[in-house]
């Protein structure tokens, strides 16, 4: 498609997109449901409009409104589509740190439920595991749901074969 632009260079930290911002639109959810998409042909399809425009379009009803307006739209994709790889790559860099840090804070409160039991034990005071109750269940949480889980399953495996509920269909 003609008016490429130059794409924005993959793993960047910083995209400015704020000469975009006159046409970008933030649309309510739904909204897109029912729009047209680009579907395969379509760079064959603006090559003939464009080629075509200066001979034949007043002819062909194609007003010079119309036209300007058809090659504004294709500009205008043509600058966003130089920035949706990096856009997109950037959001896939931040939710995996943020899933890499997520993990270390987890990681860390297990550490510290674990220091503060260290600590209440050897030092035989209770008032620690009270100050602290709430980051030792959490810690917890996650053993008692797996324990539940397993208890679960192994009830399941000895129930009868007439007490399985049958698979919803």
């Amino acid at each position: 498609m003609p008016d490429a632009f130059e794409p924005v260079a993959l793993g960047v930290l910083s995209i400015d997109c704020s000469f975009i911002a006159p046409f970008v639109v933030d649309l309510p959810p739904g909204a897109r449901r029912g729009l047209r998409v680009e579907q395969e042909g379509f760079e064959d399809v603006v090559n003939e409009i464009l080629a075509n425009q200066p001979i034949h379009g007043d002819e062909a009803g194609v007003t010079k409104t119309d036209h300007e307006a058809f090659t504004v739209a294709n500009q205008r994709i043509a600058q966003i589509d130089a920035f949706l790889p990096a856009a997109r790559k950037l959001v896939e860099l931040l939710e995996e740190t943020r899933a890499a840090l997520d993990d270390q804070r987890q990681r860390q409160v297990s550490a510290i439920a674990d220091a503060v039991e260290g600590r209440a034990k050897v030092h035989k005071t209770g008032h620690l595991l009270a100050k602290y109750e709430k980051t030792r269940a959490y810690r917890s949480a996650v053993g008692f749901k797996a324990a539940k889980t397993r208890r679960k399953n192994a009830m399941a495996e000895q129930a009868p074969a007439s007490e399985i509920p049958a698979p919803a269909e």
